[in-house]
């Protein structure tokens, strides 16, 4: 996985388990070695790392996760391309995070409430009846824990590159 960060792009080895079976363990993670997060340059130095490790690489979509700033996303209007991008940088952040044992503290029903939010906003087929469209909006108290939760995601990455 591709992500921006402090302005640089690099690549992430992420695994996950989009399996069928549920579970209440989430298994995402990212590719940790004595406690940094393994990341690569370039698409030659990623398989070069994978190679090293033993790892098959899936192709991504060539898409940059970002990660700076992407909470200001939030003073835009909503619409399911934002509520995505910012989703899924909140799920990257938890899946390092756990990585490195660490916690994002974003636990708690305000923060189930920004998150489900977001998560509704996405207005995917298999949750919105057909026909309706859910488009959130966040008070300021919303705005600043979500911005808590990516303020801590990024120094957790930070730490650990």
């Amino acid at each position: 996985m591709w992500v921006r960060f402090n302005g640089c792009d690099r690549a992430l080895i992420w695994q996950t388990d989009d399996s069928t079976q549920v579970t209440d363990e989430d298994t995402d993670a990212v590719l940790v070695l004595d406690g940094r997060i393994v990341t690569a340059s370039t698409t030659e130095d990623l398989t070069t790392v994978a190679a090293r490790h033993g790892l098959e690489l899936e192709d991504s979509d060539g898409a940059v996760q970002v990660l700076d700033d992407v909470e200001e996303l939030l003073e835009l209007p909503a619409s399911e391309a934002i509520c995505a991008q910012v989703l899924d940088a909140w799920n990257l952040f938890a899946d390092i995070a756990r990585s490195v044992s660490a916690t994002l503290d974003d636990t708690g029903e305000a923060w189930q409430q920004c998150y489900d939010k977001l998560f509704f906003g996405n207005n995917l087929p298999s949750v919105t009846p057909a026909g309706e469209e859910y488009r959130p909006c966040f008070t300021v108290e919303e705005q600043r824990l979500i911005r808590d939760v990516f303020i801590r995601g990024r120094a957790i990455l930070a730490t650990h590159l």
